[in-house]
């Protein structure tokens, strides 16, 4: 993206550097250009400035909770009255729903208001990452990751931890994810039954966590009357395998917008998999 800038603009290349900007959904991190050493001291023109930033985007952000691990980096231009000048993600989640809830974040944030009267520059350039996991305490994302690394070479092992983060975090039904791997660990120990109870108790819990998220996203969707809204309602309605209201929230998105050509295909793929099921 630098690369296409004119010459006039070259100029802020090391200034785009030193503005870079990560903040997390649960533990911001402090901003790139605190570090900076450059010869032009950018902190006394754009620290406060960047807190609001971080501020307006984390208000704005309605996390999705359906990716046991989801994160994303937007690249984006902010013109000296605060206005968005362009968005572009460079790196993806991989699910098209996650990407945009950024971008909806980012729009929704907008405008940040005008840049410090004395400030050097026309326009700034911010990175910013969003990040979400299942995982929920340090304790849990260690025993997850050790019964990770040890499933399928030490299965005991593995079922120990995994025991261990389950007792993180019990009666989480957020967590509905632990009993489908420790049903995975128990049945190559050869543990049936165990392995089909957890399995079970992973499906009921979900199924509730399912019915949270669209009692969330249809409060959500009703109250701002946006386009993405609904296509995070209809995914949602998707994942709980309701695809009749989720081909509803869709039509209602596309009832929202011109741009909707990403949300028809969408509804097709919807439609498919309605008749698929029906055709069974």
């Amino acid at each position: 993206m630098l690369g296409r800038m004119s010459t006039k603009n070259l100029v802020l290349s090391a200034f785009c550097v030193s503005c870079l900007i990560f903040c997390c959904a649960y533990a911001p991190y402090e901003p790139d250009y605190n570090r900076y050493r450059g010869t032009i001291n950018l902190q006394n023109f754009f620290s406060d400035y960047m807190s609001n930033v971080r501020s307006n985007i984390q208000k704005s952000w309605n996390p999705p909770d359906f990716m046991e691990k989801g994160h994303v980096t937007l690249m984006f231009k902010v013109d000296r009255r605060g206005e968005i000048m362009e968005t572009n993600i460079v790196e993806s989640s991989g699910n098209s729903v996650y990407d945009e809830s950024t971008l909806d974040a980012i729009k929704k944030a907008a405008p940040f208001g005008k840049f410090p009267h004395n400030a050097p520059k026309d326009f700034i350039t911010v990175k910013y990452s969003f990040d979400t996991s299942y995982v929920k305490t340090d304790r849990m994302k260690e025993y997850v990751s050790k019964a990770d690394r040890f499933f399928n070479v030490d299965n005991n092992v593995a079922l120990e931890y995994i025991d261990l983060a389950i007792n993180e975090v019990r009666g989480d039904m957020g967590s509905y994810f632990l009993y489908g791997k420790r049903s995975k660990i128990k049945r190559a120990l050869g543990d049936i039954k165990g392995s089909e109870e957890d399995l079970a108790e992973c499906k009921r819990l979900k199924s509730k966590f399912d019915q949270r998220r669209i009692a969330s996203c249809k409060l959500i969707a009703e109250t701002e009357q946006s386009p993405f809204a609904y296509y995070h309602l209809a995914y949602s309605y998707e994942l709980a395998g309701d695809y009749p209201h989720a081909i509803e929230a869709i039509d209602k998105a596309i009832s929202l917008t011109p741009l909707n050509n990403g949300y028809k295909r969408y509804r097709a793929e919807l439609v498919n998999k309605k008749n698929n099921i029906d055709f069974r």
